[in-house]
């Protein structure tokens, strides 16, 4: 339909036009090349942290999909210099991850398991929302995973319920290479007029770093009563997600360090932080995960 932006040099509201067209008519590889001119424009605008939303966008679509690759041969190696010199700029995503890790490099693996479970709890809510997706079913099943992982925490894990989590890991694992995983038409809904994209959830990394967490909480606990330091440090890169950084840039106007929402966000990880290093007894770290479970990020 536009061909790879043919004619005169687009502008930026004009590409995000286009870009959301694009979105509803899957066409992928226009699509890609959409999102890599809008992350330059950007990137011209010194909008740093929308700049890396939308050339993450295209470096996750033509990743993942071969047709897509072949067809964004011209511009994929700019795109992947970009974002890896954005990697190096003061974006809030940047530097909360250095600091959560920096963070939990304090910690004994016992410590980063209960801030990652309470980050998962929070997460539980927006999860489920884009469970409603094709092909996104098992985003549901995150509040029986987080149930289960909760019970163990006090209690031996039951062979069944074991059974069950190695299984969903596997399909778990499954959805991060399926189509759904990166299908820019997975959107709900919400109150307030947008809509959530599984997009949101920062590319890859959510789901990836999530899986990675519930794999290695799952073995830990799968030990028994000395699951605390058994096995693979917990994965707690995803906590840095959590404030759903992409669903603001996308739908909001202004400095992502101002939104109030984001603020919010941050308060409760470093709050969380603080709780877990004053040693909390297991029955406080569950009373704390069961009160974020019933909370809304994007209420």
């Amino acid at each position: 339909m536009f061909g790879f932006l043919k004619g005169k040099k687009k502008g930026l509201e004009e590409l995000l036009t286009q870009a959301s067209v694009l979105e509803k008519e899957l066409s992928l590889s226009t699509l890609a090349h959409t999102y890599y001119e809008i992350g330059k424009l950007y990137q011209e605008k010194d909008d740093l942290e929308r700049a890396k939303l939308y050339l993450e966008r295209a470096n996750t679509l033509y990743s993942n999909f071969d047709e897509v690759y072949d067809k964004c041969q011209s511009f994929m190696e700019d795109c992947d210099e970009r974002l890896g010199a954005l990697e190096e700029e003061d974006i809030l995503y940047n530097s909360l991850l250095e600091q959560v890790e920096e963070k939990a490099s304090e910690f004994s693996n016992e410590e980063k398991f209960y801030w990652g479970l309470l980050s998962l709890a929070r997460l539980e809510s927006t999860l489920k929302r884009l469970a409603v997706c094709p092909g996104c079913e098992i985003l549901l099943e995150t509040e029986k995973v987080l149930t289960l992982l909760i019970q163990s925490m006090h209690q031996d894990m039951q062979e069944a319920d074991r059974e069950y989590l190695n299984d969903f890991l596997g399909r778990f694992y499954e959805f991060g290479d399926s189509e759904a995983f990166v299908d820019v038409s997975n959107q709900v809904p919400l109150s307030d007029g947008t809509v959530l994209q599984f997009f949101d959830l920062n590319g890859n990394d959510t789901m990836t770093c999530l899986h990675l967490f519930i794999d290695t909480c799952f073995s830990a606990l799968s030990a028994g009563a000395d699951w605390v330091e058994v096995g693979d440090d917990a994965e707690v890169d995803f906590i840095a997600c959590t404030i759903l950084g992409d669903y603001y840039l996308r739908t909001q106007d202004g400095n992502l360090r101002d939104n109030p929402k984001v603020q919010e966000e941050l308060a409760r990880i470093w709050s969380d932080a603080e709780f877990v290093d004053n040693e909390p007894e297991i029955d406080e770290v569950i009373e704390r995960i069961q009160a974020y479970r019933k909370l809304d990020l994007l209420a």
